[in-house]
């Protein structure tokens, strides 16, 4: 983050997300997920991010985006550090 950003406070952030509860499709376990994203520890299975109840951040949102990346992703990317 560099000093002219906007720093969310942590408080906002949550206000925006929501613990929800589905069946696992493939296994049928009892999963919990975040505002509609689950992922089942039991056999694997991860529903689409699109199925999701709100949008994801664009990468230019995403304060995390260069660090996740990487040097391969940012090389295919044709970004340089």
């Amino acid at each position: 983050m560099t000093p002219d950003e906007q720093h969310t406070p942590p408080v906002a952030f949550l206000d925006s997300q929501e613990i929800t509860t589905t069946e696992c499709r493939r296994c049928g376990t009892e999963v919990s997920g975040v505002n509609g994203r689950y992922a089942c520890g039991i056999c694997g299975w991860a529903n689409h991010w699109s199925e999701g109840h709100n949008e994801l951040p664009t990468a230019d949102q995403d304060v995390d985006a260069d660090r996740a990346a990487g040097p391969a992703m940012e090389k295919a990317a044709g970004r340089k550090k």
